[in-house]
């Protein structure tokens, strides 16, 4: 888990196969961060658990699966601005870009 929060969203969903949502705050601004591409077989943590920065929740899916919905095996990982659950991987629109936080420029922050 890149921060301390709770799971509110754990499934299969289209584009990414097992995907975990957790809601948490990043510089005091609640967020949602999406975790797709994973394993929900060896998922750690339940729908509703607390986690901590750093814990393990689950694993990357099998490459070529459905638990990568197909795709190469890696970690889409999304940080979305608010409480909402936004699962899109991708925008159309450059402005939409502005719901969303830049891992790259947190980098700082998980590095405690």
């Amino acid at each position: 888990a890149i921060c301390d929060g709770k799971i509110i969203k754990k499934g299969f969903v289209s584009g990414y196969g097992g995907a975990m949502v957790e809601q948490c705050q990043i510089e005091n601004q609640p967020v949602t961060v999406i975790y797709g591409h994973i394993s929900l077989e060896n998922s750690k943590v339940g729908l509703g658990n607390s986690v901590k920065q750093k814990e393990i929740i689950s694993f990357l899916g099998r490459g070529e699966s459905p638990e990568t919905d197909g795709e190469r095996k890696h970690l889409h990982l999304g940080i979305h601005k608010g409480q909402e659950i936004d699962l899109r991987g991708y925008v159309k629109q450059k402005e939409e870009l502005g719901q969303w936080l830049d891992f790259q420029t947190l980098t700082s922050l998980f590095m405690k």
